[in-house]
């Protein structure tokens, strides 16, 4: 199968900012799983760690398999929309119904309560994946420039990270308005429900696909479409597949646990829930600000070098926790800290992935946008799964009772150190992995090869 780039030049402002908008909106979605979600059902619908704990990870680990089936479904796509657009599209607004029940109490602890937020913790996850993977794979499909798509990344982190400020300012205030009930939870989410099928048109109706395939035969014999086989028989020969595949898991395992436990922290080490946006404000304004500045370092130095540099910041910044846990600004130049040094990670890995893509088709002539950053959101998901149950395994051994005011001196302690030192042995996986990426010198020169084949 032969790939065709229609001929383009730069993209507008307005389609990297409609692009960087549909991560709004799976930010919005991420943060509020990943810092509030286990406090809902721990604080407010009473549910066993334990039991949280096993929904988290089980729900993730299997519906991260549906990831890789929208990827292939997003490969296998021929629409006068494109092929990742529509999934995208109707994924946002299957996405925006299931979050509305997400954050409701009907059943509270009962047997009742279990089956419902299992369910609806599934449904979500299936949407969100749809979602997720189809708008990751934009990616490669709105440009086949490195650069454009370094940008396109600059674009969606910046605008996702106010996405999760909105949230990290808004949340536990308007929440405590209602006096911390089930209730005060399910209007300030019930109210993003609403915006997000809207936020993901407005993705859909301002972008263009511009990759598209040009059947040869076809590896199948089916209208020039590569079978999956054919896909994964591929990727398994590109090591970048691996390697990003691995930061990946790394990165949020990473992100899960500083802000999963970012919430318990405000509440039981710093002694107060609304402190949660003053950890969340430290959390993305650094991001924010830094990384439109991000494009010119990663440029200069390389996706790889530079991530490698920021990584001794956030193993700098976690360490400095430790000077005094129950001082607010000692977590809040920590997290900021942290934060700067995640920059360039954040800024390329997205990018890396799209030359990933890039990589397999010069390798192999298989072209697998849908599946590389499906697999990539796969591991994401995994990630996730196992940081959220982490958290909620580590609460629960170490005597957690969500209806006290206070915890132990044991559950503080297991808090701060969970907090710290998991986030420096993800540090330690992703400085590993990134020394076995070289991709970055090699990348413009089969850029060139690749638009010479396609000529």
């Amino acid at each position: 199968m032969s790939a065709t780039i229609k001929p383009q030049g730069k993209l507008t402002f307005l389609t990297k900012f409609a692009f960087g908008m549909g991560d709004f909106w799976t930010s919005i979605g991420n943060i509020a799983m990943a810092t509030y979600l286990t406090m809902f059902y721990t604080d407010v619908v009473r549910l066993s760690p334990s039991m949280v704990a096993s929904m988290l990870l089980v729900v993730r680990l299997v519906v991260a398999f549906w990831d890789l089936t929208v990827g292939i479904l997003v490969d296998q796509t021929k629409s006068r929309w494109g092929k990742a657009r529509p999934w995208m599209l109707f994924g946002g607004i299957a996405y925006g119904i299931a979050f509305l029940f997400l954050f409701l109490d009907p059943f509270g602890n009962s047997l009742a309560g279990v089956i419902y937020a299992w369910a609806v913790y599934a449904i979500v996850n299936v949407a969100y994946s749809t979602v997720n993977v189809s708008y990751a794979s934009l990616t490669s499909l709105l440009t086949a420039d490195s650069g454009e798509k370094t940008q396109l990344n600059i674009f969606r982190m910046t605008i996702a990270n106010v996405g999760a400020m909105l949230v990290y300012v808004l949340a536990m205030p308007i929440v405590n308005a209602f006096g911390g009930t089930s209730i005060g939870w399910g209007v300030f989410f019930g109210v993003i429900s609403v915006m997000i099928p809207f936020g993901y048109w407005f993705t859909f109706a301002n972008t263009r696909e511009v990759a598209s395939f040009e059947s040869d035969g076809g590896t199948d014999g089916n209208d020039g479409k590569v079978c999956v086989g054919g896909h994964f028989k591929a990727l398994v020969r590109n090591k970048y597949w691996w390697l990003t595949l691995g930061l990946n898991f790394a990165l949020w395992t990473y992100n899960g646990i500083a802000n999963g436990m970012a919430a318990y922290i405000a509440k039981y080490v710093l002694g107060n829930s609304n402190l949660t946006a003053v950890i969340g404000l430290a959390t993305v304004i650094p991001m924010v600000i830094g990384l439109p500045f991000a494009g010119p370092l990663v440029a200069r130095f390389g996706k790889r070098n530079s991530s490698m540099a920021g990584l001794v910041l956030v193993a700098a910044g976690s360490l400095l926790v430790f000077i005094d846990p129950s001082n607010l600004w000692v977590f809040f130049v920590s997290i900021v800290v942290r934060m700067i040094g995640i920059i360039p990670m954040n800024a390329a890995l997205n990018a890396m992935s799209g030359d990933v893509v890039e990589y397999g088709e010069w390798q192999s002539g298989v072209r697998s946008d849908g599946i590389v950053f499906s697999s990539s959101s796969f591991s994401m998901k995994v990630a996730m799964g196992v940081s959220s149950a982490a958290i909620a395994w580590v609460l629960g051994a170490s005597g957690y009772d969500g209806s006290r005011a206070t915890q132990s001196a044991v559950t503080v302690s297991a808090m701060v150190n969970t907090f710290v030192w998991v986030p420096v042995a993800m540090v330690v996986v992703m400085a590993v992995l990134l020394f076995f990426y070289d991709l970055d010198g090699r990348i413009g020169r089969i850029g060139r090869e690749l638009a010479a084949r396609r000529a």
